[in-house]
């Protein structure tokens, strides 16, 4: 559960959400979505900031930038990473070789931080204390909805809703699970080193963290401006410290529930019948090639 840092974290909730779509409505969605992220990951952004007309401009212009070089820089490795889990299908797994693939989709999140820094340093020193009186309002509100979902709800309805969410998430490869697969999903559920509370925490965690920054980057007139450069270096810094926490108790956290979740896809991979390997398969293969569209689209 890891998550990325405001700009990026907008970006890939964005993304996150076409995504998302394509699982549910088939591959034919990711061009479309692909093509429309500027907009969407515009209109998200502002729902948070409440952007001035110059800011959304100069936003939207950085997300067509981003997208430009995702698209040419990115997408192949992509390509290449879908091209390889289609390989490693049809066999048993370990969660090292999970893991591995995990590694893979790191680094181009790491290369997306980069990139996104870069371009949103301009956007980000030009934020004034209302917009981020704006951005607090919005967290709380969305803070409140999250509380209900994960921290008031009966703690059965929790695993279940976690359960009901991997089923979905997996079974749009795998089609439909056994009740013995069901049943160790349910197990690693209740297995997990996630948990309500610290998720919670984490996510107040990660907003206070962000704040700061944000407040240290944003234009004001009590303060001298920050250089471009040094905006950027302290967005990268927040970035990366959102995926690798920098306290070691969180850390250590962080780094359980990775492990825990190569070893989970391994378990579960290890039991799915040749169908469900097929299917599977099969997805990723027409992932590929939607994604390649995209490149060719690029170059042309």
């Amino acid at each position: 559960m890891a998550k990325f840092s405001f700009w990026v974290r907008i970006i890939a909730a964005s993304w996150g959400a076409v995504l998302f779509s394509v699982v549910l409505s088939g591959c034919s969605a990711v061009k479309l979505g692909y093509n429309q992220m500027p907009d969407i990951a515009a209109w998200w952004l502002d729902s948070y900031i409440d952007f001035n007309d110059a800011q959304a401009s100069q936003a939207k212009a950085a997300l067509k930038k981003l997208q430009a070089w995702h698209r040419k820089e990115e997408l192949p490795a992509v390509a290449d990473l879908l091209a390889q889990a289609q390989t490693m299908v049809p066999h048993n797994i370990t969660p090292e070789q999970a893991c591995t693939v995990w590694a893979s989709a790191q680094k181009r999140i790491e290369a997306l931080m980069t990139e996104s820094s870069r371009l949103a340093a301009p956007v980000v020193s030009q934020l004034g204390p209302k917009q981020l009186k704006h951005l607090e309002k919005q967290w709380a509100t969305r803070n409140e909805d999250w509380k209900k979902d994960w921290l008031q709800s009966d703690p059965q309805e929790r695993a279940k809703k976690r359960l009901d969410s991997g089923i979905d998430r997996f079974g749009s490869f795998y089609g439909d699970f056994s009740p013995e697969q069901i049943k160790l999903m349910q197990k690693q559920v209740e297995q997990a080193a996630w948990s309500p509370e610290w998720g919670y925490q984490q996510r107040l965690k990660r907003q206070q963290a962000m704040l700061s920054a944000l407040q240290a980057m944003s234009a004001d007139l009590s303060k001298p401006a920050m250089p471009l450069p040094q905006v950027e270096k302290n967005l990268l810094n927040l970035m990366l410290l959102t995926v690798r926490p920098q306290d070691p108790a969180d850390l250590s956290i962080q780094l359980q529930l990775e492990q825990q979740a190569c070893q989970n896809i391994a378990q579960l991979h290890n039991t799915t019948t040749p169908a469900q390997r097929l299917k599977a398969q099969r997805r990723f293969k027409a992932y590929e090639n939607d994604v390649r569209d995209l490149i060719r689209a690029g170059q042309s």
